[in-house]
This record gives structure tokens, C-alpha cells and sequence, in this order.
């Protein structure tokens, strides 16, 4: 009985070890970025506009979970209609039990309080897209500083041993 247990409580211990060995890991061998420019936020190539931690509207998070509620309890249909399937025709682990009225009378509670709960999310306007709103408008940073970097004719045509002093970011690239 206890070597169960064991079993469990090693498993438990490995994937703990797995998973912050590679954290640790990771932290070792990933690059340093210790400029402006590295510690930005990476979007595909465009300039960040705003603040990475704004505040989303709530309805993109209510819409999200209406529609995961509502998944998952459709999900819970399926196996319903087998049983109710089974149950009309007689046949299989319903098959003389009287089970069918009861899955029809419980299906049809369960898809009620489903249209209760759609209607009072629908009745609240969490469901609406368009609402009034009342914040002030998006005053975006100052330009960020942009770094010039040397063209490939340039890296090319130095020699191995000279380099250019590294830029202070003040010029404008082109």
C-alpha cells in the first residue's frame, strides 16, 4: 500500500526537479540584455506603442469565460444523448432501468439553466461590445531613442583590428 504512495511522491519529486532544472538552466545560458533597446518588449519589428501592463476592458474576459462556460457544459451533452439514445432504444446500461424519462426531464433542466444563464449575461450587456467610455485619450511617450547602426559596405570595407566608437544614440537613423 505505501509503496503506491512512493510512487507517487517520487514521480511528484522528479518533475519538480525537471522543471527547475531547466529553469536554471535557462537562466545560465540565455543572453544578457542589458540596454535600453534589449529590455524592450519584442513586436515583430514595430515600435511599441504605449505601456506592455495597460489594463484590458473586462469583456474580453467575460466573453472568454461565457464562452468556456458554455463549452464545457455543451461537452457534458454528449454523453447525455448516448444515454438518452440508449434509453429509447432500450439497449445497453439504461436497457430496462426507466432511465429514460428521468436523462429527458434532467437534459432539458440542465439546457434551461443554461438559456437562464445566457439570458442574464445577455440582460446584464456583458455581451455588448459598444458601451460608453469615459477615459481619457491615449497621449503616446516621447520617440525613443534609436540606435544608428553601420551598414555592411562599412563593416566590410574596415579592417580586422580598427572598430568605429560605438554610437551614443543621439544621431537619427535614416
Amino acid at each position: 500500500m505505501y509503496f503506491d504512495y512512493l510512487n507517487v511522491l517520487v514521480f511528484s519529486a522528479v518533475g519538480l526537479v525537471f522543471v527547475f532544472a531547466n529553469l536554471i538552466v535557462a537562466s545560465i545560458l540565455r543572453p544578457k540584455r542589458k540596454s535600453d533597446v534589449g529590455l524592450e518588449t519584442y513586436e515583430c519589428g514595430e515600435e511599441t506603442i504605449g505601456d506592455a501592463w495597460i489594463q484590458f476592458d473586462i469583456r474580453y474576459y467575460t466573453v472568454a469565460l461565457v464562452y468556456l462556460v458554455f463549452a464545457v457544459e455543451i461537452a457534458f451533452l454528449f454523453p447525455w444523448a448516448l444515454v438518452l439514445k440508449a434509453a429509447a432504444a432500450g439497449t445497453g446500461a439504461a436497457a430496462g432501468a426507466g432511465i429514460g424519462a428521468f436523462a429527458l426531464v434532467e437534459g432539458v433542466l440542465f439546457i434551461l439553466i443554461l438559456g437562464l444563464g445566457l439570458a442574464y449575461v445577455w440582460a446584464k450587456g456583458d455581451l455588448d461590445w459598444v458601451l460608453a467610455w469615459n477615459a481619457p485619450h491615449y497621449q503616446p511617450p516621447e520617440k525613443r531613442r534609436r540606435v544608428a547602426l553601420p551598414r555592411i559596405a562599412d563593416l566590410a570595407a574596415e579592417p580586422e583590428g580598427e572598430s568605429k566608437p560605438e554610437s551614443t544614440g543621439d544621431e537619427e537613423a535614416a
